[in-house]
């Protein structure tokens, strides 16, 4: 469904009420009847679970694929590993060296699973025509983190940046044209998740992660498909090299203050954050799940550019009670300031 991603992004920011978004899929399969090795590789199990999550939650203001971030370097050629009971995790690192970066080719988007969770975007973009379908992505420095394994790929920035880069321009490549096969296939805009950015000095940030995350915004990005870019790190001082990436939201995790974050971006821009999806959502109490969302929504009150979320992807797992809890003080929020 062709959506004014920029006029939706105006009527949020004008809007009484505060909206929510959290990153949302893994917990909802077993009240949908899904299972997660079905869903990750199944188009449409998994766009039954993303509809599933809208039925349950009507005030999401977004359908979104899951967020398997396994896809794009197993497209590469690293081995996944699939389990009933967690996210799907790569197993291996397939560039070792400046050689191995060198030879890497830049595979075809229907070459891997992507074409799963594309194919998902696609059925939910004609079914939920009520708002928006975002698809999940790694970013390119998270993917290229993958595809060396961190370790190697944080000591390289310092002792071999050239050969980081040669791997990050192939990763932004392929992800250029992932990102384009969800809009072709009808989303409204994708989720960019850039992790591993988060453990970057502001000046890395900008070289290694900001760079490469705006050559993306550039190729895709326009009035009606929307590019959210996600760091749940210690992103205090890198909010202006992400902003510099011209995405038009970004998402924060639970390893920042809110007020530090959000006071850095312009009141037009949609800023996304920030529940602790560990110790609040995933093993919190009810209480502590209201109570937690509730002092986050007092502390953005004077910022009407906020939409609540969790702090990263929801791991399977997280109480359905929690989540019902997380709305429900949302719900009650809103209710007291009208």
């Amino acid at each position: 469904m062709k959506i004014n991603m920029q006029r939706w992004a105006e009527d949020i920011i004008a809007a009484k009420d505060v909206k929510i978004l959290p990153i949302l899929f893994f917990p909802c399969l077993e009240g949908n009847g899904k299972k997660i090795i079905e869903v990750v590789n199944n188009s449409q199990a998994q766009f039954e679970n993303m509809k599933g999550i809208i039925d349950k939650y009507p005030k999401m203001i977004g359908a979104m694929t899951g967020m398997d971030l396994t896809t794009e370097a197993e497209t590469f050629g690293c081995d996944v590993h699939f389990s009933e009971i967690e996210a799907p995790r790569t197993i291996n690192e397939i560039v070792k060296d400046r050689e191995s970066a060198e030879s890497l080719k830049i595979p075809s988007i229907e070459s891997g699973r992507g074409t799963i969770f594309v194919k998902a975007a696609e059925l939910a973009s004609k079914d939920i025509t009520d708002r928006p379908t975002f698809g999940g992505m790694l970013g390119p420095f998270s993917l290229a983190a993958v595809l060396m394994g961190l370790e190697t790929t944080l000591k390289s920035l310092k002792k071999d940046p050239d050969t980081v880069k040669i791997l990050l321009d192939k990763c932004t490549e392929y992800l250029i044209n992932y990102a384009k096969a969800f809009k072709e296939a009808g989303a409204n805009g994708i989720l960019l998740a850039e992790p591993t950015a988060g453990l970057l000095s502001p000046k890395q940030c900008e070289e290694f992660s900001s760079y490469y995350v705006k050559k993306i915004v550039d190729a895709v990005q326009d009035e009606y498909f929307f590019v959210v870019l996600h760091n749940c790190g210690q992103t205090k001082k890198m909010v202006e090299s992400m902003l510099g990436t011209g995405a038009k939201g970004y998402h924060f995790g639970n390893a920042v203050d809110m007020v530090d974050i959000i006071s850095q971006i312009p009141p037009r821009v949609l800023v996304f954050g920030n529940i602790d999806p560990s110790r609040v959502l995933s093993h919190g109490s009810t209480e502590l799940v209201k109570t937690e969302t509730l002092n986050l929504l007092e502390k953005m009150k004077p910022y009407p550019h906020f939409i609540l979320s969790s702090g990263c992807d929801l791991p399977p797992g997280v109480p359905i009670e929690n989540l019902d809890a997380f709305f429900q003080a949302l719900e009650e929020f809103n209710k007291s300031n009208h």
